[in-house]
Order: C-alpha cells, then sequence, then structure tokens
C-alpha cells in the first residue's frame, strides 16, 4: 500500500507541479483579478472580530507610540524598529482616532494583501487551484486570523515576507527591476518587524546569485541594489534614532535588550521550550491541514529528499524556513506571532499537502479534494470562531471576545465606584500593566511590585487591584472587601484613614497609624 501510494504521489501528482512555469497564466488580468477577490475577502473575514481594547503589553507600547516615538520610553519597546509600522498607524488614526482601532486597521488592511500575494506565489508555482487553496488556507488559519485581529505588528510582517519572497523569484530569474525591487523591501522590512531581513537575507542572496548567473544584470547592479537596500534602512532607522535622544540615547536603551533577549535559548530546557512554542504555532498556524501534511511528508520522505530538493521552488522554501526555524529555536522566541517570518511557507506546504492528499484519495472517491479542502477549511474556521478561550490565550475569537469584556467592566465599574482619581491607586499585573496609565491615566499607580515594600502617598486612601493575581493571597479575611463584575466574577479592593501609612510589596500589605501596625 505504501509503495503504491508512493507511486501515485510521485508519478500523478507531484510531476504536473514540477513542470509548471513560475508564471503559468497568459493573462495576469485575470491572476491579479482573483487576487483582488481574496484582499477583500480577507478584509471583510475580519472586520466582524476586531479587538476592541489593545490585547498585548506590545500593544500599549505601540499605541503610545502613535503619539510620540520613543524607544526610551518604550514608545515602542525595544529594539524600536517598528517605525514603518508606527507610520502606518498614525495614518489610520487621522481617520479612525482611536489607536486600537488604527493598529488593528493596518492588521486588517495587511491580512487582506497577504491574501492576495500568498494566493499570486502559489499560483505562480503550483496553479490556480494551489493558489486558491492555499489563500484560503491561510484566511482560516486560526493564528493568522487572529493576528489579523489585535494590534500587534505581527501580520504587516507576515504580509512583507511575502513580497520579498515573490520578488526572490523573479530576481532568481535574472528580472533586474525585480532585484532592485526586493532590495528596497528588504531594507523597508526591518521598519516592520527587525528579524525579517536576517531571516530572509540568506535567500535574498542566493537569488541574486543564482540570477548573476543568467547575466541579464551584472555585478555593478548588485552593487547599486545594495546601496538602494542602505538607503531603505535608513528612511526608518534614522529617524528612529533621532527621535530616540540620538545614537546615545537610542544606544543606551538598548543595552537592556541586548542582555535579556538571548537569554531564551542559554539551556537546554530553554531550548525545549522554545521548539515547542515553535510546533505549536505552527501547528495552530496551518490548523486541521496538519493531518494531510504530515500524510505527506510520511508516506513520501525519500522522494523529497532526492529529487524535491533538486526544484528552486522547494529550495526557496528551506531556504525561506531554515534560518528563522533555527534563530527561534535556539535564542529567542516569546510569542507565537514571533513565527511569522517563516508561517507563510509552512501555509505554502500545508496547502499543497491537501491537494496531494485530495488527488490520491480521488482514486477511492470522486471530489475527495473538494471534499477534504472544505473539511480543513471549515474546521479552521470553526475552531477559531467557537473555540475555547484560557489563559494560554488560544487563537480564537473567544479569546479577543473575553479579554476585551475583562478589561472593559473593570474600567467601568472603577470609574464608577471610585470617582476619587486622585485619592484611589489601581494596580494591575502581568500583560495589564500598562492598562492603568493609558485607560486610566487619571488614577494614582505604582510601577511593578518587587519583594521590596514602597510606602503609598498620604493622599491615597484606597487601593484597587485589577487583576485577580495582583495580591493573590489576600482576600476578604484580610480586610479586602469585593465588587462584583457582570461576568468576569469580582475585583477587590481596601480602603484606610488619611492618618495612616501603607506599604505594600509582592507579597506583603501593611497598614499603620500612631497607635499600632497591622501587617496582612
Amino acid at each position: 500500500m505504501r509503495e503504491k501510494t508512493r507511486w501515485w504521489f510521485q508519478k500523478i501528482y507531484l510531476t504536473p507541479f514540477m513542470k509548471l512555469p513560475f508564471f503559468i497564466s497568459k493573462n495576469h488580468s485575470a491572476l491579479f483579478a482573483q487576487a483582488a477577490i481574496l484582499f477583500l475577502i480577507g478584509v471583510a473575514s475580519r472586520l466582524p472580530f476586531q479587538s476592541h481594547i489593545l490585547h498585548d503589553m506590545d500593544s500599549y507600547n505601540f499605541a503610545r507610540a502613535l503619539d510620540r516615538f520613543d524607544v526610551r520610553l518604550e514608545q515602542p519597546h525595544t529594539p524600536g524598529t517598528f517605525f514603518i509600522y508606527i507610520v502606518m498607524g498614525r495614518l489610520l488614526k487621522l481617520f479612525l482616532h482611536d489607536p486600537n482601532a488604527s493598529l488593528v486597521g493596518v492588521n486588517i488592511l495587511a491580512t487582506g494583501f497577504a491574501a492576495a500575494a500568498i494566493f499570486i506565489l502559489g499560483s505562480t508555482w503550483f496553479g490556480i487551484l494551489a493558489g486558491w487553496v492555499i489563500a484560503l488556507l491561510m484566511l482560516t488559519s486560526p493564528l493568522v486570523w487572529f493576528q489579523g485581529e489585535v494590534a500587534l505588528s505581527y501580520m504587516p510582517e507576515f504580509c512583507w515576507v511575502l513580497t520579498i519572497v515573490l520578488a526572490c523569484c523573479q530576481v532568481r530569474l535574472g528580472n533586474k527591476t525585480a532585484l532592485f525591487i526586493s532590495a528596497a523591501l528588504m531594507g523597508l522590512a526591518g521598519g516592520i518587524r527587525p528579524n525579517t531581513p536576517f531571516f530572509l537575507f540568506p535567500l535574498w542572496v542566493v537569488a541574486v546569485a543564482l540570477g548573476l548567473r543568467t547575466r541579464k544584470y551584472n555585478l555593478w547592479h548588485f552593487i547599486w541594489a545594495l546601496v538602494l537596500l542602505i538607503i531603505c534602512i535608513g528612511m526608518w532607522a534614522v529617524p528612529m534614532v533621532m527621535l530616540s535622544g540620538g545614537p546615545s540615547g537610542y544606544w543606551q536603551a538598548m543595552q537592556p535588550w541586548f542582555t535579556k533577549h538571548p537569554k531564551d535559548g542559554n539551556t537546554l530546557n530553554g531550548k525545549y521550550r522554545n521548539l515547542k512554542l515553535v510546533i505549536e504555532s505552527v501547528f495552530y498556524g496551518v490548523g486541521f491541514a496538519f493531518l494531510p501534511t504530515f500524510w505527506a511528508l510520511r508516506h513520501n520522505w525519500r522522494y523529497f529528499k532526492t529529487k524535491l530538493l533538486r526544484y528552486w521552488r522547494f529550495q526557496t522554501l528551506i531556504l525561506w524556513i531554515l534560518p528563522g526555524f533555527l534563530y527561534l529555536t535556539f535564542i529567542h522566541i516569546q510569542q507565537r506571532g514571533h513565527t511569522f517570518t517563516i508561517m507563510p511557507a509552512f501555509i505554502v506546504i500545508a496547502g499543497i499537502s491537501i491537494i496531494l492528499a485530495g488527488r490520491y484519495l480521488q482514486q477511492f472517491r470522486r471530489n475527495s479534494l473538494v471534499i477534504l479542502t472544505i473539511l480543513v477549511l471549515a474546521g479552521n474556521s470553526l475552531f477559531f470562531l467557537f473555540g475555547p478561550a484560557n489563559l494560554d490565550r488560544v487563537p480564537t475569537w473567544a479569546t479577543i471576545r473575553d479579554y476585551d469584556t475583562y478589561i472593559t467592566e473593570r474600567l467601568e465599574l472603577i470609574r464608577k465606584e471610585f470617582p476619587q482619581t486622585r485619592e484611589t491607586i489601581v494596580l494591575p499585573s502581568g500583560r495589564n500593566m500598562a492598562m492603568r496609565s493609558f485607560y486610566l491615566p487619571e488614577y494614582e499607580g505604582i510601577s511593578d511590585l518587587t519583594e521590596v515594600p514602597i510606602v503609598l502617598p498620604n493622599h491615597v486612601n484606597t487601593l484597587v487591584l485589577f487583576d485577580q493575581k495582583v495580591l493573590r493571597e489576600f482576600q476578604a479575611e484580610s480586610g479586602f472587601q469585593l465588587l462584583s463584575l457582570p461576568t468576569t466574577g469580582s475585583i477587590r479592593y481596601i480602603t484606610w484613614k488619611h492618618n495612616q501609612q501603607v506599604k505594600v510589596s509582592k507579597s506583603s500589605f501593611e497598614i499603620k497609624d500612631s497607635s499600632k501596625s497591622t501587617a496582612l
């Protein structure tokens, strides 16, 4: 059975893919018309599900940078190379007037352009059918869908990566115009996310080297392309540095980042955690397409190793994936979105695997390809739309919706029950630490608590604990009072007299006056 599977796979399904030229359609207008339809589908499918509250610590940093860009203030966070993303957000803010809506709007547009770009890539590599399957798989990917609905920079990177890969494919064929376009895209990529040009640089260099062999452009053209690349880097790097206190100010702000950034992969256990997060991210990225992908690789691994690696498009996928995969595994990964430099490549592989598995199954049942494709796309969509939400931030609409509700209910309750803003400290935790200064700037706040107690100001007489994780060991029996929320539990607070002194740390709370001291 396995030999029969390999024979069908090699002779009937893979061979036609290998013989397709890079631009299979003589009518480019028809190709781009279909890409435009996918752009509209991408935008329309995101509009009803977008978040209404900034979703992460990084989101707050981006939102503040819309008003003032300064890496020294973590606006945005280090390394700060998100200048182009911030500029795009500022442009949308002129019309939307809301930081979160503006940043999410950038991601929604990026989703549409990414759908069009991955369709063109899939179509020019493997045919129109493959282009549609790959694009629709991307649009129904739970992780891609999730990142398109929140105010983070991963979706613009996803889109930009695809444009670079498309340009590199033409550079490899000796297209001189594509050489300069790819250089500009590579230079500007760092202004969206810092890792993109580093992960894709090997692919670009190999594409240029192969293009030089065609003699359609020469070494001088390559040198001028490098000059253009450097100029494009300067277009975002120079204003980023100057707005952050100049070279000295920016360099000083970067020192903590240099220290903590590579720590994830310093130990064997750290590398294991990194690899686990990468695999988990790919699983959420391709969703139910993981099953046909596993089938295709398992039953035809020898063919992949001996023959497929000879084809440029598969060499491209390897050069595309390998640098980023190694970096994320052995050095640094914190969020699933960090895989978005390489995620489009996995989606392309998964889309082709759906077609291969579907065509193989057609020998047993007609329309198997259609049925398999619908099952995968429907499964991914249903998981995003109706899947659970939990503390691990599963990429579903419920996660977005529940977090919006969680923050909104607390904001409304605090503003209603504690109108004396100068006398009230609001203390969040974890990912919500930046929330207070953004959504409740009129209230007093404290920097992140440590084990060293700090004395609260004399004019304060109320402490509101925004999250359950803050001082979690101090409940009602410790003197804290509860205020019920409509759907997300309750919120704790405590009050004291103005002649009392209060000390608080990460694990202690003490009220003290002239006559006695009460340690909770």
